[in-house]
């Protein structure tokens, strides 16, 4: 099998033809905390999740803090300080219950579905009694998108034993029944609701006038949040000024290292994704694999099927830190996979980490040149990512053509 097969996999397709990624296999931990779980829990639920294998009939439920502490369990926003194998460990904690349900319910829900609702809206993670067929078991379930999590298995029951604490804004929101999706997101997200926890109240079907109302699978959910509230930002940064310096913002978390470059000019996204040698997808003797996504300022009309969900993840933390700035600019999020990257977990740890960059720049100058230079010095493989950018080459072209004009 091709390293750019595992690339292309992320140990989620199995293309290699195997039922379970045999990299991915390797780095797990024990599986000692199954011990923990038991057919019968009274605990906490801080979270849902909807499967999307059997679509349009999905197998949905709630994830179920059998272990450690369920207020930050599927918090990304507030995972910082953590390292990944305390993240991964951590996030083994969270068992997921099972019910078949159909999509199209959602505008008339079942008492199961009203219950995985109110969850998802909760402020903080709601009390249960929750009944399995069996004693959950773990699987690998690493996933490029959502973070893992622990045991899973069917429910024979589920049901809520304490009133959720739903933020007024967010009843408000979903009470609406001709308010549409994409509005919805975008409101909540003005209100300062975590796109965590906004792709949760979409994938159980509560955004969207009523009768277009469905569950939507969490993979699925997650991406669309970050890509309506980063798109709704770049309309407002459009209307700013452009920024008058090269700033280069870095972060190195998780086994990742990030670079975000602004240069004058407008509107303009791309991210490259660089595999260095040697992590879980591309051994030590092969080639740096590159893949990349980009936008020009009328935006993509398109999915960014090279980079994925990262692409949108990353765009989110951008829009964020322009519309603090009140200006606008065009932006490369550069990514190194490093081999410290020992598994997935997740399109959170790209927004937590650019993020964490954007908070201040690393360093400012007056060229291109020099902003380039800076990242050259700080990161795994220098300039090889440099001949991949699209926004790289239209600068230079523009920068040629102004040069060509003064003479």
């Amino acid at each position: 099998m091709k390293n750019y097969d595992c690339v292309r996999c992320k140990g989620t397709k199995m293309l290699c033809g195997k039922s379970k990624c045999p990299l991915i296999q390797k780095k797990r931990q024990a599986k000692k905390k199954s011990d923990k779980i038991k057919k019968d829990l009274f605990a906490g639920a801080p979270s849902v999740f909807i499967g999307r294998i059997g679509y349009p009939k999905v197998f949905s439920g709630p994830m179920i803090a059998y272990s450690g502490q369920p207020d930050i369990l599927d918090a990304p926003e507030q995972w910082g300080d953590f390292n990944l194998n305390e993240l991964v460990g951590m996030r083994y904690d969270l068992a997921r219950g099972k019910k078949g349900m159909e999509v199209e319910t959602a505008p008339d829900p079942s008492y199961d579905l009203v219950s995985l609702q109110e969850v998802a809206m909760s402020k903080d993670p709601v009390d249960t009694e929750t009944h399995f067929r069996k004693k959950p078991l773990l699987s690998t379930n690493f996933s490029d998108v959502s973070p893992p999590y622990g045991p899973s298995g069917s429910l024979s029951d589920f049901k809520l034993t304490e009133n959720p604490s739903v933020p007024r804004k967010v009843d408000k929101i979903v009470s609406d029944d001709d308010l549409k999706a994409v509005k919805g997101v975008q409101e909540l997200s003005s209100n300062d609701v975590p796109v965590s926890k906004i792709s949760k109240i979409f994938s159980v079907g509560l955004l969207g006038e009523r009768q277009n109302r469905k569950l939507v699978p969490t993979r699925w959910s997650i991406t669309a949040t970050d890509d309506i509230a980063s798109k709704e930002m770049t309309k407002e940064v459009r209307d700013f000024k452009e920024v008058n310096d090269y700033m280069v913002f870095s972060s190195e978390k998780w086994g990742n290292k990030f670079f975000v470059i602004l240069f004058p000019g407008k509107w303009g996204f791309e991210v490259i994704e660089t595999y260095v040698p040697g992590n879980i997808w591309v051994s030590e003797d092969a080639e740096p694999v590159f893949k990349t996504d980009f936008e020009r300022y009328d935006g993509r009309t398109n999915y960014a099927d090279e980079v994925t969900g990262g692409y949108y993840a990353a765009r989110v933390a951008v829009t964020e830190k322009l519309r603090d700035m009140r200006r606008q600019a065009g932006a490369i999020v550069y990514r190194e996979i490093t081999p410290d990257y020992w598994c997935p977990v997740g399109v959170w740890q790209v927004r937590e980490n650019v993020r964490n960059a954007m908070k201040e720049p690393d360093f400012e100058a007056d060229t291109l040149k020099q902003a380039l230079g800076h990242v050259r010095k700080e990161s795994e493989l220098g300039k090889e990512w440099e001949k991949k950018s699209t926004l790289l080459k239209d600068f230079r072209s523009r920068e040629a053509l102004l040069k060509y004009i003064k003479d």
